[in-house]
């Protein structure tokens, strides 16, 4: 204990004698005390984002309990979903879904008299992220009478099934063609991959 005692009064004595060791100590001190204010500032800050957080968490459960019956909310995100379902196309393997994309695109082109018509299939892949649907496409090479580009686009963006246009390249010195579309098929086991 004499031991103490007798430093800190070397301590005390040196402080006193020495004026740049009392400003630096001073210096210390607001250094120690400035970073504990900025350490309990962080804190505050991280108690009042976790409390917004959970705040905003129970004023959306609110919303959600205040919001109209739970069967009236799942039978229209029902009717939401056959109404996306009946866009897509469906088929039972890779190959099919294929021939009748080509089928259809055919319906559409014949009544619009394209000349040396080519219907060759394209990429058929399965769409990432989504389980049980695939992308299959079809390239359309043909001649052309003026006004049929538009009313074939038309018969597109029209027909009752979903379909892609990903490319259309119209050459007007000959007057061709190319057009590459895309359907998305449910249906298709992952057998066929």
């Amino acid at each position: 204990m004499n031991g103490l005692k007798a430093a800190w009064q070397r301590v005390r004595s040196e402080l006193a004698a020495n004026l740049r060791l009392r400003l630096g100590a001073w210096a210390v001190a607001f250094i120690v005390l400035f970073y504990t204010v900025l350490v309990q500032g962080d804190r505050v800050a991280a108690a009042y984002d976790e409390y917004a957080d959970g705040a905003d968490r129970f004023a959306r459960a609110e919303r959600l309990r205040g919001q109209g019956e739970w069967s009236e909310l799942l039978a229209a995100e029902q009717e939401r979903n056959e109404q996306l379902s009946a866009l897509f196309w469906e088929a039972e393997t890779q190959g099919l879904a294929e021939a009748s994309l080509q089928a259809a695109l055919q319906e559409l082109l014949r009544p619009l008299e394209f000349r040396n018509m080519r219907i060759q299939s394209g990429v058929s892949q399965p769409v990432l992220d989504v389980p049980g649907l695939w992308q299959i496409q079809a390239q359309v090479n043909a001649g052309y009478r003026q006004g049929a580009e538009l009313q074939l686009l038309h018969k597109i963006a029209t027909h009752p099934r979903k379909l892609v246009v990903n490319r259309l390249d119209l050459v007007p010195q000959n007057r061709r063609l190319l057009l590459i579309v895309s359907a998305y098929f449910t249906g298709i086991p992952p057998a066929s991959e």
